[in-house]
């Protein structure tokens, strides 16, 4: 009898548990290519969703990266069998070259909650500058011109031409355009000898007219910075350290020519750093210390110390100071 009992009792104990019903989200692609796209041409394309599963789904929420909108034709609950298309918006205005955007698709399936849908374009103009802004730093007063190059590339396939290229106001500053092919290759130079005397730092405007119907002016911002008549030796100062004590380094202040100048004032953006030992008579060199007060608390700190000097060319100096004190 126990041995038919068991006979009986095996069926009952191998049956598995039937699967709980869930939704599965699918769709016919995750990646759009929309090829090459003018910059003022705006575009869109679809993808197709579907639930797969064998329980309602629900798209909880859809995230699209910057520079792009979506729509969706239908609803975004779906009953197992169900779709929708989730249309993708682009607008390509202010951008250039190769751009990839996203959606990301948040859902309640449980074993692909997020999904990622990605595109790409290639957007051109008639003329596509290689950068738009130019950084000088350390143009000498008495040196040869500083010179650095912007290209403009040709994106429809037509000669770019240039007919006027200047920085209104900025005599110092010079731009000759040279052709390479179907480009124009912009020869920018910065001449230190003609900058103002006391003008350490700058931003001009450089207008770059062309025949160009869609980009008849090219905007350039050029940023520049003099080579200082005194050089810091170190130029900035870091620290990191523990609270409560005392922080010090030393500094130098040159005339690379050997001239001889005056410290006739140091101010600090904080009452906790000092310089110390400085010496009021002129000198080609003047060392001293910089020094962090014993005072000073645990946390960050991000100050700048600044030397008023008697150099006809350079009133003024800076050193950045950044503390990390635990």
């Amino acid at each position: 009898m126990r041995f038919l009992y068991a006979l009986f009792l095996a069926p009952t104990l191998c049956l598995a548990q039937a699967p709980a019903p869930a939704p599965s989200i699918s769709f016919d692609r995750t990646h759009i290519d929309f090829g090459v796209v003018a910059f003022d041409e705006k575009i869109s394309d679809s993808f197709r969703v579907e639930n797969k599963g064998s329980a309602p789904l629900q798209i909880k929420e859809i995230v699209p990266s910057c520079g792009c909108t979506y729509s969706v034709a239908g609803q975004l609950n779906l009953k197992p069998g169900e779709g929708t298309y989730i249309e993708v918006h682009f607008d390509p205005a202010g951008m250039i070259g190769n751009v990839h955007k996203s959606l990301t698709i948040i859902s309640d399936d449980p074993d692909n909650p997020n999904v990622l849908l990605t595109f790409e374009a290639n957007v051109v103009r008639e003329i596509m500058p290689s950068t738009t802004a130019l950084f000088f730093d350390g143009i000498s007063r008495n040196g040869p011109p500083t010179t650095k190059t912007i290209r403009l590339q040709s994106g429809d396939g037509k000669q770019v031409v240039v007919t006027d290229a200047r920085a209104p106001g900025a005599l110092y500053l010079s731009c000759v355009p040279q052709n390479d092919g179907k480009d124009v290759i912009l020869n920018i130079a910065i001449d230190g000898t003609k900058i103002p005397p006391k003008s350490l730092r700058g931003i001009d405007n450089l207008a770059v007219r062309t025949t160009s119907q869609m980009d008849p002016v090219l905007h350039f911002h050029i940023q520049w910075n003099m080579k200082g008549n005194i050089i810091a030796t170190p130029d900035s100062i870091a620290w990191v350290d523990v609270a409560g004590q005392e922080l010090r380094a030393s500094v130098a202040l040159a005339h690379p020519d050997g001239k001889a100048f005056r410290i006739l004032e140091a101010k600090s953006s904080s009452s906790l750093i000092s310089a110390v030992g400085i010496d009021k008579n002129s000198a080609s060199e003047h060392k001293f210390e910089v020094v962090m007060s014993s005072r000073a608390k645990a946390g960050g700190y991000h100050e700048l110390l600044t030397f008023k000097l008697d150099d006809p060319q350079q009133e003024a100096l800076e050193i950045a100071v950044v503390a990390v004190l635990q």
